[in-house]
C-alpha cells in the first residue's frame, strides 16, 4: 500500500491558562489498482495524527469499478461547497489537474484526466469530492 499525506493542520483552543494546540492529518492510501482509502486523524502531537490517519484510511478502503487506467466517462460530484468535473483524456494529455486531484487519481492508477474545480477549494473537500465521483463510475 501507497500512503500519501494530503495536509496537516493545526486547531488552537485558547483557554484561561493559555493556548493549547493540537493537530489534524488528511491522508489518502492505496495500491495503484483502483483502491482507495481516507482517513483523518486528530491529536496534541504531529507524529501520532499522522499515525492515525493512516489506520483510518486502511480500514476506509474503497474498490472502485473501472476496467483499465482512464476514466471511461465524464465524471461529476459535489461536497458542500465544491463541485469537481473529471473529463476522460488521451494517454498523450496525461494528467492535467490540482494538486489534489493529482495525489488521488495518482495513488489509484489514474493517468489520463482533465479535471476543472469549481466552488471551494479546500483541499480535504476536493479529495472527498474526487473520490466520490470516482466511486459513480458503473462496469
Amino acid at each position: 500500500m501507497e500512503k500519501k499525506l494530503i495536509k496537516i493542520h493545526r486547531v488552537t483552543k485558547v483557554v484561561k491558562g493559555g493556548r493549547i494546540f493540537s493537530y489534524t492529518a488528511t491522508s489518502i492510501v492505496g495500491n495503484r489498482k483502483k483502491n482507495i482509502g481516507l482517513g483523518r486523524g486528530k491529536s496534541r502531537e504531529v507524529l501520532e495524527s499522522i499515525k492515525k490517519s493512516y489506520l483510518k484510511a486502511k480500514k476506509n478502503i474503497l474498490k472502485l469499478n473501472f476496467s483499465k487506467n482512464i476514466i471511461p466517462y465524464f465524471l461529476f460530484a459535489k461536497h458542500c461547497a465544491t463541485k469537481v468535473f473529471l473529463y476522460p483524456a488521451n494517454d498523450i494529455i496525461g494528467l492535467i489537474a490540482s494538486k489534489y486531484v493529482k495525489q488521488v487519481l495518482n495513488i489509484i492508477g489514474v493517468f489520463s484526466v482533465f479535471s476543472k474545480i469549481h466552488g471551494s477549494t479546500n483541499a480535504i473537500n476536493v479529495v472527498i469530492c474526487t473520490i466520490k465521483a470516482l466511486s459513480l463510475i458503473k462496469k
